[in-house]
């Protein structure tokens, strides 16, 4: 499961996939898509697992600073698979690591990054503009869905999308450590994630395959036994027809089959764009994929409704110290660091230039100023830049002197607090953003509209 979400991650990484980032980046991006492939031929290779999770982590490292909330939720995984790895390698007296060990250990770490996914997924969203259902994301997810019954424009269709995705997860919250009616809050966190990325809303599918591979390390193990066992009984027949390569020609099948469904479509309704056809296989390789994984799944926890199996060994202390330390980077938009990567996707958040919409707080407590100085571009020597002048977008000052960091050559004319600053450069800053700072903190673009329309 962890091979098939890093392939639907990678799948929406187009860009690293087809060079337009770079060797540098390609490199390792095709490593994490045969790493994978290798992986679901040999899901029992420890080897294959933490070379994969090393090239998943070297992938984020080139890449950063990181926007992506579901890309940084997998890096922290693999690095926990890692350290694990490291931790019983050290451990063991004849240099083997220990599986069933590592498989304890990661379930730790799994479960509480789904529920530190879920704390913040509640927490972020509670500001004024979530709950407006005029511009809140959740009615940016429902609307999609609702449009083919007519039902998009709503009232009471829209308040629901609200409210439900507070209540479905602070259930699944709740039944993460709920062991004995675990089932309650899978089933609905397994149909929720499932129907996400059907809106077509965004590349939803590598999120919602991360979120089911996390699953599968958190439920107990006994439900996690008996998906695997209907897995092996379903496909080993149809894989053993097509030896040594049943399970890739299953996969290619599923694959060719979504590409000539789009491709169909594309001829009969007329050209659409190419990122347009890849979100649609996307789409529906995880309609196959998700459908599949959820019913197994689903009936796998259903057998052991309620549970009543025996609790799991205790883990070393040190283990908690990663998913601690996720928790706390989370707190980041408060505390007026980065404002992207914070598990803020498709909340309404906003917190910058000492304002918020959130309704526990009049003001952002910030520890740190990165936030406190915003900019209102107005002119600009490239064309994006100039593009987010046209549209009224401001950023973060931070961002902008990082920004002609990169560009050497680059000139942007801003306002900051009515005075107007023209065809600033890179030399017009004396200190520019250490390493650190420029790779652990990336920034949004601001938008002080009230309503603030749901973006990302």
């Amino acid at each position: 499961m962890w091979a098939i979400a890093a392939l639907f991650s990678m799948g929406g990484d187009y860009g690293a996939l087809n060079f337009d980032k770079g060797l540098l980046y390609a490199l390792p991006a095709w490593g994490i898509v045969l790493l994978s492939i290798l992986l679901i031929r040999r899901p029992h290779s420890s080897a294959l697992l933490f070379a994969l999770a090393a090239f998943v982590v070297v992938l984020y490292a080139l890449r950063s600073p990181v926007a992506s909330n579901n890309k940084t939720i997998t890096m922290v995984m693999d690095l926990a698979i890692l350290l694990s790895g490291g931790y019983l390698y050290w451990k063991s007296s004849d240099g083997r690591i220990d599986r069933e060990q590592l498989y304890e250990q990661i379930r730790v770490v799994a479960r509480a990054l789904l529920a530190i996914m879920y704390f913040y997924g509640i927490f972020h969203k509670i500001n004024t503009d979530f709950l407006d259902p005029e511009v809140s994301c959740a009615v940016g997810l429902y609307a999609p869905l609702a449009s083919p019954f007519g039902l998009e424009d709503n009232i009471y269709g829209r308040y629901l999308a609200i409210y439900a995705t507070f209540i479905i997860e602070g259930i699944a919250i709740i039944s993460l450590y709920w062991r004995k009616y675990f089932a309650v809050g899978f089933l609905l966190a397994l149909l929720f994630h499932f129907i996400i990325p059907i809106s077509a809303f965004s590349w939803y599918m590598d999120f919602s395959s991360l979120v089911f591979a996390l699953y599968v390390l958190s439920i107990p193990r006994e439900v996690s036994a008996t998906a695997h066992a209907t897995v092996h009984s379903a496909f080993s027949a149809v894989a053993s027809r097509a030896a040594p390569f049943g399970k890739e020609l299953i996969g290619l099948t599923v694959f060719g089959l979504a590409i000539l469904v789009v491709v169909v479509l594309d001829f009969a309704y007329g050209e659409r764009s190419w990122g347009l056809m890849r979100h649609s296989i996307g789409i529906l390789m995880w309609t196959v994929f998700g459908s599949v994984a959820m019913f197994i799944l689903a009936e796998s926890a259903l057998r052991h409704l309620p549970y009543t199996g025996r609790h799991s060994a205790r883990q070393p202390a040190w283990l908690f110290v990663i998913p601690t330390l996720f928790f706390l980077s989370c707190l980041s938009p408060y505390l007026g660091l980065k404002t992207e990567s914070s598990i803020n996707m498709f909340s309404n958040l906003h917190t910058e230039g000492g304002q918020t919409n959130h309704l526990l707080f009049d003001e952002p407590p910030y520890l740190f100023g990165y936030q406190r100085d915003v900019v209102r571009i107005v002119d600009a020597s490239d064309g994006p830049m100039r593009q987010r002048a046209e549209d009224g977008q401001q950023v973060v000052l931070f961002a902008l002197r990082d920004y002609l960091r990169q560009n050497p050559d680059a000139w942007v004319s801003y306002e900051l607090d009515g005075t107007l600053h023209e065809a600033v450069t890179r030399a017009n800053f004396a200190v520019q953003p250490g390493l650190i700072e420029r790779n652990l903190l990336p920034f949004k673009l601001v938008d002080f509209e009230r309503p603030k329309v749901c973006t990302h």
